[in-house]
Protein backbone atom coordinates (compact mmCIF):
# COMPACT_ATOMS: atom_id res chain seq x y z
CA UNK A 1 0.00 0.00 0.00
CA UNK A 2 1.20 3.74 -0.88
CA UNK A 3 1.82 5.81 1.65
CA UNK A 4 2.18 9.45 2.44
CA UNK A 5 3.17 12.05 4.95
CA UNK A 6 0.47 12.44 7.94
CA UNK A 7 -1.20 16.36 7.25
CA UNK A 8 -0.19 16.52 11.14
CA UNK A 9 3.75 16.69 11.29
CA UNK A 10 5.47 19.32 12.67
CA UNK A 11 9.55 18.85 11.39
CA UNK A 12 12.40 20.99 13.26
CA UNK A 13 13.73 23.47 11.75
CA UNK A 14 17.23 22.63 13.71
CA UNK A 15 18.98 19.99 12.80
CA UNK A 16 20.94 18.39 15.19
CA UNK A 17 23.68 15.40 15.81
CA UNK A 18 22.24 12.21 17.90
CA UNK A 19 24.74 9.74 19.54
CA UNK A 20 26.97 8.71 16.73
CA UNK A 21 27.24 12.22 15.64
CA UNK A 22 24.06 11.58 12.80
CA UNK A 23 22.45 14.08 11.46
CA UNK A 24 18.79 14.21 12.54
CA UNK A 25 15.74 16.00 13.08
CA UNK A 26 12.67 16.28 15.31
CA UNK A 27 9.09 15.29 14.01
CA UNK A 28 6.09 15.69 16.32
CA UNK A 29 3.47 14.09 15.23
CA UNK A 30 0.14 15.81 16.70
CA UNK A 31 -1.95 12.86 16.54
CA UNK A 32 -0.01 10.50 18.58
CA UNK A 33 1.40 13.69 20.63
CA UNK A 34 4.61 11.96 20.25
CA UNK A 35 8.29 13.01 19.03
CA UNK A 36 10.66 11.03 16.97
CA UNK A 37 14.16 11.27 15.65
CA UNK A 38 14.48 10.54 12.29
CA UNK A 39 17.47 11.19 9.83
CA UNK A 40 18.24 15.02 8.45
CA UNK A 41 17.06 13.39 4.41
CA UNK A 42 13.76 11.26 6.01
CA UNK A 43 12.80 14.44 7.35
CA UNK A 44 13.25 16.71 4.61
CA UNK A 45 11.34 14.00 2.36
CA UNK A 46 8.83 14.34 5.49
CA UNK A 47 8.26 17.65 5.10
CA UNK A 48 8.65 18.22 1.11
CA UNK A 49 5.89 14.90 0.93
CA UNK A 50 8.32 13.42 -1.05
CA UNK A 51 8.00 10.07 0.49
CA UNK A 52 8.10 7.33 -2.10
CA UNK A 53 11.55 6.54 -2.67
CA UNK A 54 12.13 6.18 1.38
CA UNK A 55 13.74 2.52 1.73
CA UNK A 56 11.06 -0.46 3.00
CA UNK A 57 12.70 -0.35 6.25
CA UNK A 58 12.08 3.06 7.01
CA UNK A 59 8.88 3.36 6.12
CA UNK A 60 7.67 0.69 7.89
CA UNK A 61 9.17 2.42 10.90
CA UNK A 62 7.44 5.85 9.80
CA UNK A 63 4.21 4.03 9.33
CA UNK A 64 4.26 2.16 12.89
CA UNK A 65 4.72 5.99 14.36
CA UNK A 66 1.74 6.84 11.79
CA UNK A 67 4.28 9.66 10.69
CA UNK A 68 3.16 7.98 7.56
CA UNK A 69 -0.69 6.68 6.89
CA UNK A 70 -2.40 5.09 3.76
CA UNK A 71 -2.45 6.97 0.67
CA UNK A 72 -5.34 9.48 0.13
CA UNK A 73 -6.23 9.08 3.82
CA UNK A 74 -9.30 11.74 5.01
CA UNK A 75 -6.81 12.59 8.39
CA UNK A 76 -9.27 15.82 8.84
CA UNK A 77 -12.33 13.33 9.01
CA UNK A 78 -10.20 10.70 11.75
CA UNK A 79 -9.48 13.60 13.66
CA UNK A 80 -13.08 15.12 13.91
CA UNK A 81 -14.65 11.53 14.14
CA UNK A 82 -12.64 10.81 17.45
CA UNK A 83 -13.21 14.04 18.72
CA UNK A 84 -16.97 13.41 18.15
CA UNK A 85 -17.06 10.35 19.82
CA UNK A 86 -15.23 11.73 22.95
CA UNK A 87 -17.57 14.97 23.18
CA UNK A 88 -20.95 12.45 22.29
CA UNK A 89 -20.26 9.83 24.98
CA UNK A 90 -22.14 9.45 28.05
CA UNK A 91 -20.21 7.11 29.90
CA UNK A 92 -18.14 9.98 31.68
CA UNK A 93 -20.41 13.11 32.82
CA UNK A 94 -19.24 16.24 33.99
CA UNK A 95 -20.67 18.71 35.65
CA UNK A 96 -19.14 22.14 36.83
CA UNK A 97 -20.74 23.55 39.45
CA UNK A 98 -20.69 27.45 40.64
CA UNK A 99 -21.93 26.94 44.25
CA UNK A 100 -22.42 30.62 44.87
CA UNK A 101 -22.77 34.29 43.28
CA UNK A 102 -19.96 36.15 45.40
CA UNK A 103 -16.28 36.47 44.60
CA UNK A 104 -13.60 37.70 47.58
CA UNK A 105 -11.32 39.35 44.49
CA UNK A 106 -13.05 40.74 41.49
CA UNK A 107 -10.52 40.59 38.92
CA UNK A 108 -10.96 43.26 35.98
CA UNK A 109 -10.65 40.97 33.11
CA UNK A 110 -13.70 38.76 35.11
CA UNK A 111 -17.18 39.69 33.28
CA UNK A 112 -19.21 38.28 35.82
CA UNK A 113 -21.64 40.40 38.32
CA UNK A 114 -21.34 39.36 41.92
CA UNK A 115 -24.16 39.25 44.65
CA UNK A 116 -24.42 37.77 47.83
CA UNK A 117 -26.97 35.78 48.62
CA UNK A 118 -27.72 35.19 45.32
CA UNK A 119 -28.92 31.27 45.42
CA UNK A 120 -32.54 30.32 45.99
CA UNK A 121 -33.62 28.16 48.73
CA UNK A 122 -34.10 24.82 46.37
CA UNK A 123 -31.08 25.31 44.79
CA UNK A 124 -29.14 23.04 46.21
CA UNK A 125 -31.17 20.26 46.44
CA UNK A 126 -32.20 20.79 42.66
CA UNK A 127 -28.66 20.34 41.88
CA UNK A 128 -28.16 17.09 44.25
CA UNK A 129 -30.96 15.78 42.79
CA UNK A 130 -29.84 16.38 39.37
CA UNK A 131 -26.18 15.02 39.57
CA UNK A 132 -27.67 11.73 41.52
CA UNK A 133 -29.84 10.74 39.13
CA UNK A 134 -27.10 11.05 36.28
CA UNK A 135 -25.03 9.17 39.14
CA UNK A 136 -26.95 6.05 39.17
CA UNK A 137 -28.26 5.85 35.02
CA UNK A 138 -27.02 2.35 33.45
CA UNK A 139 -24.75 4.08 30.94
CA UNK A 140 -22.80 6.36 33.53
CA UNK A 141 -19.29 4.74 34.07
CA UNK A 142 -17.48 8.04 35.43
CA UNK A 143 -18.87 11.20 37.00
CA UNK A 144 -16.45 14.52 37.34
CA UNK A 145 -17.58 17.52 39.49
CA UNK A 146 -15.97 20.56 39.12
CA UNK A 147 -15.95 23.55 41.72
CA UNK A 148 -15.65 26.78 39.64
CA UNK A 149 -16.52 30.50 38.88
CA UNK A 150 -16.50 32.80 41.67
CA UNK A 151 -14.08 31.27 44.58
CA UNK A 152 -15.95 28.05 45.23
CA UNK A 153 -14.47 28.17 49.06
CA UNK A 154 -16.39 30.83 49.99
CA UNK A 155 -19.54 28.27 49.32
CA UNK A 156 -17.43 25.83 51.78
CA UNK A 157 -19.85 24.37 53.31
CA UNK A 158 -22.03 23.39 50.63
CA UNK A 159 -19.14 22.19 48.37
CA UNK A 160 -18.61 19.77 51.27
CA UNK A 161 -22.39 18.67 51.77
CA UNK A 162 -23.04 18.06 48.59
CA UNK A 163 -19.68 16.50 47.78
CA UNK A 164 -20.55 13.94 50.58
CA UNK A 165 -23.49 12.85 48.81
CA UNK A 166 -22.25 12.80 45.27
CA UNK A 167 -19.05 10.37 46.77
CA UNK A 168 -21.60 7.78 48.46
CA UNK A 169 -23.87 7.57 45.90
CA UNK A 170 -20.54 7.79 43.50
CA UNK A 171 -19.58 3.98 45.64
CA UNK A 172 -22.81 2.62 45.84
CA UNK A 173 -23.10 2.47 42.48
CA UNK A 174 -19.63 1.50 41.57
CA UNK A 175 -18.84 4.37 39.18
CA UNK A 176 -15.68 6.52 39.22
CA UNK A 177 -15.50 9.81 40.98
CA UNK A 178 -12.81 12.39 40.00
CA UNK A 179 -13.15 16.19 41.11
CA UNK A 180 -11.43 19.48 40.75
CA UNK A 181 -11.43 22.93 42.44
CA UNK A 182 -10.36 26.03 41.37
CA UNK A 183 -9.16 28.93 43.91
CA UNK A 184 -7.82 32.38 44.33
CA UNK A 185 -6.78 30.33 47.39
CA UNK A 186 -7.45 33.15 49.70
CA UNK A 187 -9.27 31.06 51.83
CA UNK A 188 -7.61 28.03 51.60
CA UNK A 189 -5.98 26.40 54.37
CA UNK A 190 -4.11 22.99 55.34
CA UNK A 191 -7.32 21.41 57.11
CA UNK A 192 -9.84 22.90 54.24
CA UNK A 193 -7.58 20.62 51.54
CA UNK A 194 -7.26 17.97 53.71
CA UNK A 195 -11.03 17.68 54.13
CA UNK A 196 -11.47 18.34 50.11
CA UNK A 197 -9.25 15.40 49.70
CA UNK A 198 -10.42 12.97 51.93
CA UNK A 199 -13.68 13.68 52.25
CA UNK A 200 -14.96 15.65 49.34
CA UNK A 201 -12.72 13.64 47.19
CA UNK A 202 -11.01 16.86 45.08
CA UNK A 203 -8.03 14.90 43.56
CA UNK A 204 -6.95 17.99 41.83
CA UNK A 205 -7.21 21.71 42.81
CA UNK A 206 -5.68 24.81 40.57
CA UNK A 207 -4.96 28.16 42.57
CA UNK A 208 -4.87 30.83 40.45
CA UNK A 209 -2.38 33.88 40.65
CA UNK A 210 -3.47 37.02 39.39
CA UNK A 211 -2.29 40.25 39.14
CA UNK A 212 1.49 38.62 39.23
CA UNK A 213 2.85 42.58 37.94
CA UNK A 214 1.05 44.73 40.12
CA UNK A 215 2.37 45.69 43.76
CA UNK A 216 -1.11 46.22 45.22
CA UNK A 217 -1.64 42.13 45.02
CA UNK A 218 -0.73 40.26 48.24
CA UNK A 219 0.28 36.76 47.81
CA UNK A 220 2.85 35.71 50.62
CA UNK A 221 0.09 34.38 52.59
CA UNK A 222 -1.55 31.95 50.01
CA UNK A 223 2.59 30.84 49.15
CA UNK A 224 2.43 30.34 52.03
CA UNK A 225 -0.37 27.92 52.57
CA UNK A 226 1.03 25.99 49.99
CA UNK A 227 4.72 25.84 50.89
CA UNK A 228 2.88 24.27 54.06
CA UNK A 229 0.97 22.03 51.56
CA UNK A 230 4.11 20.74 50.09
CA UNK A 231 5.37 19.81 53.24
CA UNK A 232 3.06 17.75 53.78
CA UNK A 233 2.86 16.37 49.94
CA UNK A 234 2.98 12.79 51.88
CA UNK A 235 -0.38 12.93 52.67
CA UNK A 236 -1.88 13.80 49.37
CA UNK A 237 -0.38 10.99 47.75
CA UNK A 238 -2.77 11.08 44.42
CA UNK A 239 -3.52 15.31 44.72
CA UNK A 240 -2.62 17.44 41.24
CA UNK A 241 -2.05 20.32 42.65
CA UNK A 242 -1.35 23.24 40.27
CA UNK A 243 -0.26 26.94 39.96
CA UNK A 244 -1.87 28.64 37.03
CA UNK A 245 -0.44 32.29 36.73
CA UNK A 246 -2.58 34.42 34.68
CA UNK A 247 -0.83 37.40 32.91
CA UNK A 248 -2.10 40.34 31.22
CA UNK A 249 0.09 42.80 29.13
CA UNK A 250 0.92 44.78 32.55
CA UNK A 251 2.58 40.71 33.92
CA UNK A 252 4.00 40.04 31.03
CA UNK A 253 7.14 41.65 32.01
CA UNK A 254 7.05 40.21 35.62
CA UNK A 255 7.51 36.60 35.11
CA UNK A 256 10.96 36.05 36.26
CA UNK A 257 9.97 37.56 39.52
CA UNK A 258 7.00 35.44 39.34
CA UNK A 259 9.53 32.22 38.85
CA UNK A 260 11.86 33.80 41.87
CA UNK A 261 8.83 33.80 44.17
CA UNK A 262 7.55 30.33 43.39
CA UNK A 263 11.11 29.02 44.21
CA UNK A 264 11.78 31.01 47.70
CA UNK A 265 8.23 29.01 48.38
CA UNK A 266 9.74 26.28 47.41
CA UNK A 267 7.12 24.98 45.19
CA UNK A 268 9.68 24.12 42.81
CA UNK A 269 8.43 20.43 43.98
CA UNK A 270 6.92 17.41 42.01
CA UNK A 271 3.87 17.83 43.85
CA UNK A 272 3.00 21.13 42.28
CA UNK A 273 2.51 21.82 38.49
CA UNK A 274 2.98 25.05 36.72
CA UNK A 275 0.79 26.66 34.28
CA UNK A 276 1.44 30.32 32.73
CA UNK A 277 -1.74 31.78 31.00
CA UNK A 278 -2.73 35.07 28.95
CA UNK A 279 -6.24 36.02 30.62
CA UNK A 280 -8.58 37.33 28.38
CA UNK A 281 -11.43 39.68 29.12
CA UNK A 282 -15.06 37.98 29.09
CA UNK A 283 -17.26 39.94 26.88
CA UNK A 284 -15.23 42.70 27.34
CA UNK A 285 -12.60 44.53 24.39
CA UNK A 286 -10.30 41.49 23.39
CA UNK A 287 -7.29 43.79 21.57
CA UNK A 288 -5.13 43.90 24.74
CA UNK A 289 -5.25 39.99 25.25
CA UNK A 290 -4.08 39.47 21.94
CA UNK A 291 -0.81 41.49 22.26
CA UNK A 292 -0.43 39.91 25.39
CA UNK A 293 -0.80 36.75 23.54
CA UNK A 294 1.78 37.48 21.13
CA UNK A 295 4.34 38.63 23.83
CA UNK A 296 3.86 35.68 25.37
CA UNK A 297 4.32 33.33 23.17
CA UNK A 298 7.15 35.45 22.07
CA UNK A 299 8.68 34.83 25.85
CA UNK A 300 7.03 31.57 26.64
CA UNK A 301 10.52 29.39 25.69
CA UNK A 302 12.73 31.22 27.76
CA UNK A 303 10.05 31.14 30.60
CA UNK A 304 9.97 27.34 30.37
CA UNK A 305 13.67 27.29 29.85
CA UNK A 306 14.47 28.71 32.74
CA UNK A 307 11.65 26.81 34.90
CA UNK A 308 12.90 23.46 33.77
CA UNK A 309 16.00 24.70 35.34
CA UNK A 310 14.95 25.55 38.45
CA UNK A 311 13.19 22.44 38.78
CA UNK A 312 9.49 23.92 38.34
CA UNK A 313 7.08 20.87 36.98
CA UNK A 314 5.62 22.88 33.89
CA UNK A 315 2.25 21.84 31.89
CA UNK A 316 3.25 19.63 29.01
CA UNK A 317 6.30 21.11 26.97
CA UNK A 318 4.65 19.09 23.91
CA UNK A 319 0.91 19.39 23.70
CA UNK A 320 -0.60 16.49 24.70
CA UNK A 321 -3.20 14.53 23.58
CA UNK A 322 -7.26 15.41 23.80
CA UNK A 323 -8.42 12.96 26.04
CA UNK A 324 -11.86 13.77 26.44
CA UNK A 325 -13.80 16.53 24.85
CA UNK A 326 -12.14 20.51 24.52
CA UNK A 327 -15.18 22.11 27.18
CA UNK A 328 -18.18 21.08 28.45
CA UNK A 329 -19.47 23.69 25.20
CA UNK A 330 -19.50 20.44 22.89
CA UNK A 331 -20.59 17.80 24.68
CA UNK A 332 -23.92 17.23 25.46
CA UNK A 333 -22.66 14.95 28.95
CA UNK A 334 -21.15 17.89 30.16
CA UNK A 335 -22.95 21.22 31.98
CA UNK A 336 -22.82 24.09 34.16
CA UNK A 337 -24.72 24.99 36.89
CA UNK A 338 -24.90 28.40 37.73
CA UNK A 339 -25.22 29.72 41.34
CA UNK A 340 -28.54 31.95 39.55
CA UNK A 341 -30.21 28.34 39.14
CA UNK A 342 -29.27 28.74 35.18
CA UNK A 343 -27.52 25.64 33.01
CA UNK A 344 -25.16 26.73 30.83
CA UNK A 345 -22.64 24.69 28.17
CA UNK A 346 -20.02 27.47 28.56
CA UNK A 347 -18.06 28.13 31.62
CA UNK A 348 -17.76 31.91 30.28
CA UNK A 349 -21.79 32.25 30.70
CA UNK A 350 -22.53 31.88 34.40
CA UNK A 351 -23.00 35.20 36.16
CA UNK A 352 -22.51 37.27 33.07
CA UNK A 353 -25.43 39.31 32.72
CA UNK A 354 -25.86 39.32 28.86
CA UNK A 355 -25.31 35.34 28.57
CA UNK A 356 -27.81 34.96 32.07
CA UNK A 357 -30.28 36.31 30.14
CA UNK A 358 -29.69 35.16 26.40
CA UNK A 359 -27.81 32.05 26.71
CA UNK A 360 -29.76 30.24 29.69
CA UNK A 361 -30.06 26.35 28.30
CA UNK A 362 -33.38 25.57 31.19
CA UNK A 363 -33.51 26.34 34.98
CA UNK A 364 -31.90 23.55 37.16
CA UNK A 365 -35.24 23.56 40.03
CA UNK A 366 -37.48 22.90 36.22
CA UNK A 367 -35.30 20.56 34.75
CA UNK A 368 -36.01 16.78 33.80
CA UNK A 369 -33.12 15.70 35.66
CA UNK A 370 -33.29 12.35 33.72
CA UNK A 371 -32.27 13.84 30.66
CA UNK A 372 -29.22 15.83 29.40
CA UNK A 373 -28.79 19.22 29.08
CA UNK A 374 -30.68 20.85 26.03
CA UNK A 375 -28.73 21.93 23.37
CA UNK A 376 -26.33 24.51 23.31
CA UNK A 377 -25.14 26.95 20.48
CA UNK A 378 -22.07 25.06 20.11
CA UNK A 379 -22.59 21.52 20.56
CA UNK A 380 -22.61 21.37 16.41
CA UNK A 381 -18.74 22.59 16.63
CA UNK A 382 -17.28 19.57 15.16
CA UNK A 383 -19.54 20.34 11.94
CA UNK A 384 -18.76 23.73 12.01
CA UNK A 385 -14.86 22.98 11.60
CA UNK A 386 -15.71 20.29 8.77
CA UNK A 387 -17.28 22.28 6.79
CA UNK A 388 -14.29 24.48 6.66
CA UNK A 389 -16.08 27.63 9.26
CA UNK A 390 -13.45 27.81 11.12
CA UNK A 391 -9.56 27.92 10.25
CA UNK A 392 -8.98 25.24 12.33
CA UNK A 393 -9.78 22.70 9.72
CA UNK A 394 -6.36 23.08 8.42
CA UNK A 395 -4.18 23.59 11.41
CA UNK A 396 -1.73 20.97 11.99
CA UNK A 397 -2.26 21.41 16.04
CA UNK A 398 -6.31 20.30 15.49
CA UNK A 399 -5.40 16.99 16.81
CA UNK A 400 -4.26 18.05 20.28
CA UNK A 401 -6.46 22.02 20.40
CA UNK A 402 -9.20 20.88 19.19
CA UNK A 403 -10.72 24.23 18.32
CA UNK A 404 -10.12 25.36 21.98
CA UNK A 405 -12.68 27.50 22.48
CA UNK A 406 -15.89 27.61 20.44
CA UNK A 407 -16.62 31.26 21.92
CA UNK A 408 -14.16 33.15 21.48
CA UNK A 409 -13.67 31.91 18.18
CA UNK A 410 -17.45 33.44 17.69
CA UNK A 411 -16.54 36.73 18.91
CA UNK A 412 -13.80 36.92 16.79
CA UNK A 413 -10.51 36.41 18.61
CA UNK A 414 -9.14 33.06 17.72
CA UNK A 415 -8.05 31.75 20.94
CA UNK A 416 -4.66 29.77 19.58
CA UNK A 417 -2.61 28.21 21.80
CA UNK A 418 0.67 29.27 22.33
CA UNK A 419 2.37 26.30 21.09
CA UNK A 420 1.60 27.13 17.55
CA UNK A 421 3.95 30.29 17.43
CA UNK A 422 6.45 28.63 19.53
CA UNK A 423 6.30 25.17 18.40
CA UNK A 424 10.30 25.19 16.98
CA UNK A 425 11.50 26.91 20.09
CA UNK A 426 9.60 23.68 22.09
CA UNK A 427 10.93 21.45 19.88
CA UNK A 428 14.74 23.20 20.60
CA UNK A 429 14.07 22.67 24.22
CA UNK A 430 12.85 19.05 23.88
CA UNK A 431 15.98 18.44 21.98
CA UNK A 432 18.07 20.18 24.36
CA UNK A 433 16.12 17.74 27.32
CA UNK A 434 16.79 14.27 25.18
CA UNK A 435 21.18 15.40 24.85
CA UNK A 436 21.04 16.37 20.69
CA UNK A 437 24.16 18.58 19.94
CA UNK A 438 22.93 21.27 17.17
CA UNK A 439 24.36 21.48 14.04
CA UNK A 440 25.14 24.46 12.62
CA UNK A 441 23.70 24.60 9.04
Amino acid sequence: MRQQASRYLVVSDAVYADGAGKPVRLVLNTRTSRVSTVGDQVARALRHGDCAALPAAVSDRLSDLKILVPEGRDELTDVLDEQRARARSAATLNYVLVPNGYCNLGCEYCGQVHVRGKTSANHRSAVRDRILRAVNRPSTQEVRIGWFGDDPLMAYAVVRDLARQFVEAAVAAGVRYRSRLTTDGALLTLRKLRVLYEECRVDSVCVTIDGIGDPRRQHDRVLAVLADVVRHADEFPELGLTIRGTLDVADIDHVDTFIDAMVKAGLNHPMVEFDLRVVHAWSNDMSAPRVARQRFAAAEPRWLRRMHEVGMVTRTLIPAQLRGPICPAVTRSAEVISSSGAIFSCTEHPLVPEHEQGDVLELVEHADHDRQRPAGRYDDWHDRVNRGEQSCAGCVFLPVCGGRCPKHWGEGNPPCPSYKFNIQQRLELEALRTGLVPLLT
